[in-house]
């Protein structure tokens, strides 16, 4: 086809514009919307989690349906201490989210194996020369130029997993940072699925981006060696490198990403400062577009560049909380910062991570064992 006419074009099939066409479907289902994607798939190999609290109902309505697994609530494991946080805790599988976008959209709707190379508020051109008219246009395709942020990475290898026999895990844990740290900043994460199948990750962060696959790797199997488990076999994995933002100019970050086009995720800086997770900030960008009665390129770019500076902005505290974790510790001792965090009374723990907190929650985190310096109160 040499040219395509409809109301929205999402370029990008990942986390972020796969909610923003499940949303739009399900709110404007009369108008055209098309998702473009150079993989094969949608939403590529992940797994992705989030707590209970970091969401509202209209959120969580639109990732139920795509929830493979959910426990009562999670732990977190530290030297000092071993708690049971009482959240709900979900998980969402890339092979349910490809599913759920292909039930939901018509199949002319979905662009898989085709690759943007021009983008502009209100047209794409494809590497095959196909161009599409759009009424409007969200850029989805993943980070900016991130060399123009200051930035650490979170890095994470994870398998499931299963065992020549049970387990006796219950609940997910979160944080495991009970192992020796003095290899740097690193945890491992683990999802118990069924009785002898289990999700394990390694996680670390580092001031590099590079990706060790096989030391992550030789991490998981010494994890599951401590509890003495046998791996039968390995299936599902997922590996990735998030930035974790400790500071930048939003305005020339937005801009990196395409001047004039509206953005959505990694590439409008939408994510938790600390943890690098964009899973909340996905859902609630495609409510935001979804409901939008103006699908115009200028009055969507208009609109998200307005919402992720404000959230930028907003964010500033979250920024000095990782520098106070990956750059004024050393990195074996980064992980006393998320102790002190993690001992901390359960609700502000779950505005932390809904990134709600409030004066009275930064004086608590500056207080007595709080992991932040008094000066940090009234900052930002």
């Amino acid at each position: 086809m040499s040219g395509v006419m409809c109301d929205l074009a999402i370029i990008g099939g990942g986390l972020s514009g796969g909610l923003i066409a499940l949303a739009a479907r399900r709110a404007q289902p009369e108008r055209r919307i098309l998702i473009i994607e150079a993989a094969p798939a949608l939403g590529g190999a992940h797994l992705w989690s989030f707590i209970d609290s970091d969401i509202g109902p209209e959120e969580k309505a639109l990732l139920q349906p795509l929830v493979n697994f959910g426990w009562r609530d999670f732990a977190v494991v530290f030297p000092n201490y071993k708690r049971a946080l009482p959240f709900p805790f979900y998980s969402l599988r890339s092979d349910r989210f490809d599913e759920a976008l292909r039930e939901a959209m018509p199949a002319e709707s979905i662009l898989t194996g085709r690759r943007a190379t021009g983008v502009s508020a209100d047209g794409v051109i494809l590497e095959d020369g196909t161009m599409i008219s759009a009424h409007g246009v969200v850029d989805a395709r993943g980070p900016g130029d991130l060399s123009l942020l200051d930035l650490h990475y979170r890095k994470f290898v994870g398998y499931e997993l299963t065992l020549d026999g049970p387990h006796s895990v219950r609940r997910a844990t979160l944080i495991d940072a009970a192992a020796d740290p003095a290899e740097g900043f690193q945890y491992m994460a683990m999802l118990p699925i069924e009785n002898d199948r289990l999700f394990i990750e390694d996680v670390r962060y580092e001031a590099w981006p590079d990706l060790d696959m096989t030391d992550h790797g030789n991490r998981i199997v010494n994890h599951a060696a401590r509890f003495g488990w046998r791996i039968r076999s390995s299936a599902r994995g997922q590996a990735g490198i998030l930035p974790i933002a400790l500071g930048g100019e939003f305005a020339d970050y937005w801009n990196s990403g395409g001047v004039g086009v509206a953005k959505v995720g990694l590439r409008a800086g939408l994510f938790h400062p600390v943890t690098g997770n964009s899973l909340a900030d996905a859902a609630r960008t495609a409510l935001m577009i979804a409901t939008a009665q103006d699908w115009s390129g200028a009055a969507l770019h208009g609109m998200l560049q307005e919402h992720a500076a404000k959230c930028w902005a907003q964010r500033d505290y979250y920024r000095r909380f990782a520098r106070r974790m990956l750059r004024d510790m050393e990195p074996a001792q980064g992980y006393t910062v998320l102790q002190s965090l993690y001992a901390m009374d359960a609700d502000l723990i779950a505005r932390f991570h809904g990134m709600r907190l409030g004066w009275a929650d930064r004086l608590a985190l500056s207080m007595g064992e709080g992991p932040m310096p008094v000066s940090a109160i009234f900052r930002g």
